[in-house]
């Protein structure tokens, strides 16, 4: 397996890596290898991601709220464009 060095992380990026290589029971090295896979959208076997699953169950009510009032425009129908 090649490797890559990442030089100048800033501190707040480092400590994250380290805070959840922490929490997750993970490498420091294992956790950058789960971060990257994520960011790029690649699944286990490498394959590009095609669907929104990983976003299942990420939003809390406020968001549900927000998206709710956001979309409501489009259930109203213009009777004058169905003429």
């Amino acid at each position: 397996m090649s490797q890559i060095t990442v030089r100048g992380l800033s501190p707040d990026i480092e400590y994250e890596i380290r805070r959840r290589a922490e929490r997750e029971h993970r490498s420091i090295d294992q956790t950058i290898h789960v971060l990257l896979r994520e960011a790029l959208g690649l699944d286990d076997e490498g394959a590009h991601r095609r669907n929104l699953a990983h976003l299942a169950g990420t939003w809390d009510e406020r968001d549900v709220e927000e998206f709710e009032k956001a979309v409501r425009v489009f259930e109203q129908i213009d009777a004058e464009l169905w003429k």
